[in-house]
């Protein structure tokens, strides 16, 4: 008896470790019929029986095809696909399809429907072109009959290959196992026009059955000049579409630049020591910069400073904070504008602006009633944004880069790698127009265009690269032929932000203003000596030095404005001057060295106005025969369940 226990126990285990081999979801049957018409064209019929258990087969199956593939001379060209119908258990099923990358994928059954459980035959039909390779002594069909992507193994795959009537298939070959697997588990037999495949072992997850048959030339049709022609806008769509997208950009850009963004001929330009025409410190920012610079700071840290020099106000220098404090001197009926402005904030003797983190609020609404008041008088004045054609040259872009999207035959991922070379074009268009833009003073106006355009050709050259080598990266994924796309849609970017920088241009007038202000700022910097032998020039003093202090900081020269004060003031000849220098618009820690100190006055009043300003939340291309592999040729993907 006890022989007989043992034999039930064993039994008993047996039966056990059997049960989830029964619950399994795989596939039992993979079988691939082929036709190949006379002009290649292939109609495909994949019946696949498959186990569900409802664990990840719950609806039906998903298969994914390919939208590419490596023909005879190594090229990735675009296939066409169609799908036919999708069958399950003998009867239509409906199906739906999406983009998946470098494919399609074909979804079987209904969200709403839900699979019995046990074996179900699920039919894929579906029509594809340009799968026939064409080499010199043969033409063939490398065909990737399962694919090498499915979630679950397939205990026996098999295909059918059947010609044209009158062909005959004089070679044949299979490969099984993983993707680049050369192993040949498989039998195959050719009889005339068919050939028949079928694996000698069960194909693991991610493992597949690729077959290639071979035919005397002749048979297939080669594509003709209409045919080659249609295949051949379906597989450069995209990089002309790119490529003519950014042509038209930079031809827009350029056009209208000649027309509207060229600056007026420069005038001479000599040291003057006063601002031309009587322009407030800001003013002279505002022009200088063609806009405010530091956001409109710097030109307010100027316009305190001039209120302090002319007796309306005082500054008080604390470590933590700056306190503008309002005089009893009335001030004139014209006031400039913005300074106008700060003292409205400050009507009344004694009151006071503090600078600091808990007033970011106050301060920023003064800040921008200030920078308003300015730009509703002198706006258009001296300089011309023509942002009219910016806006035309991004509409202009936006429609070229839809249309890639849309018409360019893109994967998806291809489509979000895009951001990465309009990333770089940004940058670099930035890095150019900083680099122009420094070469503006002192330099002619040719001289910062060809600064600005080798830059950027250089930020283009450098794009180029970089998107070859993120192409060559993800080439599994995109291929490698989209690095034209890649580098017309960064060119794109690219000359939108460096003509944002070059098409706007100063007026007459500000063209001769801004020659004035230069002049101001080549007297500003000149050397003591320099100064000194400059025809009619005033001589250095406390009140020379104070009148042309706030005037120093809009252009951003106040450090060597006030290093030249500092010299005055030790030198021999004012050493009295020196000892008793001590303007009373301003207090703080200055000591013996106040040029200097008050040279670094407006940074640190604009970066502590700055600082208080709440931030805001934020394939093989050899023949199949001689070096083919499990994955390669036409057809593949793969599928699993939903």
């Amino acid at each position: 008896m006890r022989w007989f226990s043992g034999l039930g126990l064993a039994l008993l285990f047996s039966l056990s470790a059997a049960l989830p081999a029964a619950a399994e979801e795989y596939i039992r049957s993979y079988h691939s019929d082929i036709q190949v018409a006379d002009n290649g064209d292939l109609a495909v019929t994949e019946t696949i029986i498959a186990n569900s258990e409802g664990d990840r087969i719950k609806r039906g199956l998903f298969r994914d095809f390919p939208l590419t593939m490596t023909d005879a001379n190594g090229r990735t060209v675009r296939v066409g696909f169609e799908v036919v119908s999708v069958i399950r258990d003998g009867q239509a099923e409906p199906f739906h399809t999406e983009s998946v990358t470098g494919g399609i994928r074909i979804y079987s059954g209904d969200e709403d429907v839900f699979l019995r459980d046990g074996e179900h035959t699920f039919v894929f039909t579906y029509k594809t072109d340009r799968q026939i390779r064409y080499f010199d002594d043969h033409d063939e069909l490398y065909w990737n009959a399962t694919g090498n992507g499915w979630e679950f193994r397939i205990a026996q795959a098999s295909a059918r290959v059947t010609l044209p009537a009158a062909a005959r298939i004089t070679q044949t070959a299979a490969y099984t196992g993983p993707l680049g697997s050369t192993a040949r588990n498989a039998r195959m037999q050719a009889n005339g026009n068919q050939a028949v495949f079928s694996t000698t072992r069960p194909l693991g997850a991610q493992e597949g059955l690729t077959i290639v048959a071979g035919f005397p030339k002749g048979i297939v049709a080669p594509p003709s000049k209409d045919q080659q022609s249609e295949w051949w806008w379906r597989d450069n769509i995209g990089t002309i579409i790119s490529i003519v997208g950014l042509v038209l950009v930079v031809g827009y850009y350029a056009l209208f630049w000649v027309r509207v963004g060229r600056d007026p001929d420069r005038g001479v330009v000599v040291p003057r020591w006063d601002a031309p025409e009587g322009l407030s410190p800001a003013l002279v920012n505002y022009i200088d910069n063609k806009g405010f610079s530091g956001g409109g700071w710097t030109a307010f840290a100027a316009s305190a400073l001039d209120l302090a020099v002319k007796g309306y106000v005082t500054l008080e220098d604390l470590a933590e904070k700056i306190v503008i404090r309002r005089t009893g001197k009335a001030a004139p009926r014209d006031v400039p504008i913005g300074q106008a402005s700060i003292l409205g904030s400050i009507d009344a003797k004694g009151q006071e602006l503090i600078i600091d983190e808990a007033h970011g609020t106050s301060v920023q609404s003064i800040g921008a009633s200030f920078r308003q008041a300015i730009e509703k008088e002198h706006r258009g004045k001296y300089y011309n944004g023509n942002k009219g054609y910016v806006i035309g040259g991004v509409v202009l872009s936006v429609l070229s880069i839809v249309s890639l999207i849309v018409f360019g035959n893109l994967e998806p991922d291809m489509i979000a790698t895009l951001i990465i070379p309009a990333f770089f074009a940004v940058v670099f268009g930035v890095l150019a127009a900083a680099f122009g833009k420094g070469l503006r003073r002192g330099s002619s106006l040719i001289s910062k265009i060809v600064s600005v355009v080798i830059l950027g050709f250089i930020g283009l050259v450098a794009l180029s690269i970089g998107s070859a080598v993120l192409v060559g990266i993800m080439s599994e994924m995109t291929g490698d032929e989209h690095w034209p796309i890649m580098v017309s849609v960064g060119g794109i970017v690219l000359a939108n932000v460096i003509f944002f920088f070059l098409i706007g241009a100063p007026t007459p007038l500000g063209r001769k203003l801004m020659d004035g202000i230069e002049g101001l700022r080549i007297y500003l910097t000149l050397a003591e000596k320099d100064r000194m032998n400059t025809a009619g020039a005033p001589t250095m003093s406390p009140q020379h030095f104070e009148k042309l202090l706030p005037y120093a900081v809009a252009l951003g020269v106040e450090k060597p404005w006030s290093s030249t004060f500092e010299t005055w003031l030790a030198s021999a000849v004012a050493g009295a001057a020196a000892g008793a220098y001590a303007p009373g618009w301003y207090s703080g820690n200055y000591g013996s060295n106040f040029g200097n100190r008050i040279g670094g006055f407006s940074s640190s009043m604009a970066s502590t106005i700055a600082s208080t300003i709440p931030a805001p939340k934020s394939s093989s291309s050899s023949s199949g025969f001689s070096s083919g592999s499990s994955g390669g040729g036409g057809g593949g993907g793969g599928g699993g369940g939903w």
